[in-house]
């Protein structure tokens, strides 16, 4: 929706009555009319291990873009560019590419099962195994999305070009830094020139 002359919150969108509380929100507001037509507002939520993603139009009503699910709990929801991103400190990661409308979900390999605060009203799903441990941190510079772990390694994926391995089609995640101590990676602050 376009931005008004007024002060205060204005209400842009109302989602339909979900049957769980939102524990993360995620909004990405781009201007109308760009790269992605009305795909370029868009609004997640998420619950547990499930998200739902939403356009936004302008005259305030949304339509649904798809349901996910993680297999784990999120922990972190956010855009990188159009690209939406879910993160679990167990290691797994889930990405929404805007451009393909796909889905990719890559697991770390001390990935654990849903949390027992969970409903498990969907079956988890079975993604292929990756070398990702437990996610401390993460941050975004550009297309690139950076995760700190607890074995002291920086991992990064362009999440525009949206890289997938050849020999499974998971989600490309690649080690940037290895710490020789192994000293987990608590915070990250990235800033490109």
């Amino acid at each position: 929706p376009r931005m008004k002359e007024t002060s205060g919150w204005q209400q842009v969108f109302s989602s339909p009555r979900l049957d769980w509380v939102i524990e993360r929100v995620a909004l990405n507001a781009k201007v109308l009319g760009g790269a992605l037509g009305d795909h370029d507002k868009m609004v997640a939520v998420a619950s547990c291990s499930e998200i739902i993603l939403w356009a936004l139009q302008a005259d305030g009503n949304g339509s649904e873009i798809g349901v996910f699910h993680l297999g784990v709990p999120v922990e972190a929801l956010f855009f990188v560019g159009n690209q939406l991103i879910a993160t679990s400190h167990t290691g797994k990661i889930g990405v929404w590419n805007a451009v393909t409308k796909h889905w990719q979900v890559s697991v770390g390999a001390t990935a654990a099962g849903l949390a027992p605060r969970c409903p498990q009203n969907s079956p988890p799903s079975l993604p292929q195994i990756q070398d990702v441990v437990p996610i401390n941190s993460y941050d975004a510079a550009g297309t690139f999305l950076l995760l700190g772990c607890n074995n002291g390694s920086i991992y990064y994926v362009d999440v525009q070009k949206f890289p997938l391995r050849m020999k499974d089609n998971d989600l490309l995640v690649t080690e940037l830094y290895r710490d020789p101590t192994e000293d987990a990676v608590t915070a990250l602050s990235v800033y490109l020139t």
